[in-house]
């Protein structure tokens, strides 16, 4: 009998690759199959070694790529097969992750390990500038779903919010509306609520409200998936712009090109001044550039970059030709 390889389910944290473990960024490192989902940071991939491979199983609301039965058979071919496995997921992959399906197609047969990662909801709102807890305003807080298959956030046990709690609502855009409606039946219209889109990114957009008016600023504000929702008077420690809103680069989306192989470090270290940083390197080795066309090619279609910065003439070159700009 074969080698049997090993699964690490691995939380990347919601945006900024600062925020995902050092643990974790060594066994995305040493995996030699990483499976990732949509909302992982790109950046992070660019960790791998040079042979690993990557499968996108991402998910939207409105689209589903591959079937979550799909996911489970991948992980546990591969791990069978002798690999180490990376399943790489945004966020934490014990809250809302499916965590419990996926460990269970191991069937007992294939070890693993679970590295936390940092959830959504206490991300997004420390950067945001406030946090879910607060001795004056909210004493504990609740996790929910906002998807609204089989009524389920009428079973949410909104008494928490009439106790002075924060209610935390993950993917929950798409019913915004009808949230508020839900709560807006039990709770004063002044109830605090923001909204906090791709919380961590140097491009998270946070607007503040309540149930009276929230919708109508998120929709001026064009907030969409993905997103969170917090509702509860904690909200009001936010003060005017975050001091994650306030660093330099923030709201700035910058694209690296090298036709030589780059440290991805240290455009990981980049995002420490708040901004959205994408590699794009190794344009003049054509294994490389073909392990990541497919997701450079997203990126480039997905985000609209204020700034290029090729690092040579024959970069710029490359990048035209290799995608056809």
């Amino acid at each position: 009998m074969g080698r049997i390889g090993k699964v690490y389910f691995i939380g990347a944290g919601p945006g900024d690759p600062g925020l995902c473990s050092y643990k974790g960024l060594r066994k995305i490192k040493q995996a030699d199959v990483i499976i990732y989902d949509r909302l992982v940071n790109k950046m992070l991939l660019q960790l791998s070694k040079q042979d690993a491979k990557l499968i996108y199983v991402g998910k939207n609301p409105d689209v589903n790529y591959i079937k979550q039965h799909e996911i489970n058979s991948l992980i546990y071919e591969y791990a069978k097969e002798g690999h180490i496995v990376a399943r790489l997921k945004g966020g934490d992959p014990g809250i809302f992750g499916r965590l419990s399906e996926e460990i269970d197609t191991l069937k007992s047969e294939i070890p693993f390990e679970v590295i936390p990662g940092i959830t959504s909801a206490s991300a997004a709102s420390l950067y945001a500038g406030f946090p879910l807890t607060d001795r004056q305003y909210s004493p504990h807080v609740t996790f929910a779903t906002g998807h609204l298959q089989k009524d389920s956030v009428r079973e949410i046990d909104f008494q928490a919010l009439a106790k002075g709690g924060t209610l935390a609502l993950y993917m929950g855009m798409k019913e915004l509306p009808n949230i508020v409606n839900i709560l807006s039946e039990e709770n004063e219209a002044t109830l605090p609520v923001a909204v906090i889109g791709n919380g961590t990114y140097g491009y998270q957009k946070t607007v503040t409200g309540d149930l009276s008016n929230i919708v109508a600023l998120v929709t001026e504000a064009d907030i969409k998936h993905p997103a969170m929702i917090i509702v509860g008077d904690v909200v009001k420690c936010r003060k005017n712009e975050s001091w994650f809103e306030q660093m330099p680069d923030h709201n700035r989306k910058i694209l690296i090109v090298n036709d030589e192989k780059s440290d991805v470090e240290s455009v990981l270290e980049m995002y420490d001044d708040g901004g959205y940083y994408y590699l794009i390197d190794g344009l003049n080795d054509a294994y490389h550039v073909q392990k990541y066309i497919e997701i450079h090619q997203t990126q480039l279609h997905e985000i609209q970059f204020d700034e290029i910065r090729f690092t040579s003439e024959n970069a710029k070159y490359l990048f035209q030709k290799t995608f056809h700009l």
